[in-house]
């Protein structure tokens, strides 16, 4: 699990939404968009730029930090100079 303050959670979502992760701020939460076929038929399902899915919410706890379940998180290789 990775665990985020406040000023590393922005970072982490402007980084995320640049990276093409769909990944907003709702409140106090951060929520990660996974489009699946399977979240139109289901009671948590989510509709979110025509496509289905489900939303996976994170909440700050009570020290003020959000854990994130590592699977939520693009990585994105660094683009190194061509020589």
């Amino acid at each position: 699990m990775l665990e985020f303050d406040i000023k590393s959670a922005h970072r982490m979502v402007t980084r995320q939404k640049a990276a093409g992760n769909d990944v907003r701020w709702e409140g106090w939460d951060i929520v990660f968009f996974r489009p699946s076929e399977k979240g139109e038929h289901s009671p948590q399902g989510a509709f979110r730029g025509g496509e289905w899915g489900f939303d996976n919410r994170v909440v700050v706890n009570s020290e003020g930090k959000w854990i994130v379940d590592p699977r939520n998180i693009k990585r994105v290789r660094p683009v190194r100079p061509r020589r």
